[in-house]
């Protein structure tokens, strides 16, 4: 797997290399895409599962559903690390819901609570500042809901219930904060 260092490369030939080894079905496309975005993807599911063995047992989840929805994948809608970091984020968010996602968490409290409190300074990566600045240039009202649902792995249904608002507000207000962010970008 490649170091949490290794840049992800957007709109590269490696990345045109991989949609079209997914359009061939050639299994090849997967193992590019773990050794290119195997890192960061874990990253992405390690934010709401901390369990590391399960995390690494959703990754291998997420990159067969890449694998069996490779059809669905269209380059106009969202680029090839959007999609995956998308799938990585909901086949997460699905684990948590899960009966033995709850059971772990009952035994793995503590453990837990040390992980959080114990977390090294990597985690203060070039990328993390950035986002953090750009998340400070959100009104109040769509970083909270950024950062529930992107950084703390919040649906948008405990979102809604947590902050006692409407769903559709939450959809609209997240929809909202996306489109400012990529303004900025």
């Amino acid at each position: 797997m490649p170091s949490a260092t290794q840049s992800i490369p957007t709109k590269t030939a490696i990345e045109t290399q991989i949609v079209s080894l997914l359009c061939q079905q050639d299994k090849q496309s997967i193992k590019l895409i773990f050794d290119y975005y195997g890192a960061a993807l874990l990253n992405v599911i390690s934010r709401i599962i901390v369990d590391r063995p399960m995390a690494e047992e959703v990754l291998q989840q997420v990159l067969i559903k890449v694998w069996n929805n490779a059809a669905t994948y269209d380059q106009q809608r969202a680029g090839l690390y959007s999609w995956l970091v998308a799938i990585s984020r909901n086949a997460a968010l699905d684990k948590r819901k899960t009966r033995d996602f709850k059971e772990s968490q009952t035994s793995n409290m503590a453990l837990e609570v040390v992980t959080l409190e114990n977390k090294s300074s990597a985690d203060d990566s070039l990328e993390k500042l950035m986002a953090k600045q750009l998340l400070e240039q959100l009104p109040n009202k769509y970083r909270l809901l950024i950062d529930m649902s992107f950084f703390e792995g919040y649906s948008h249904q405990e979102i809604a219930d947590k902050l006692e608002v409407p769903i559709g507000t939450v959809k609209t207000r997240i929809r909202t904060a996306l489109k400012h962010l990529r303004s900025f970008v």
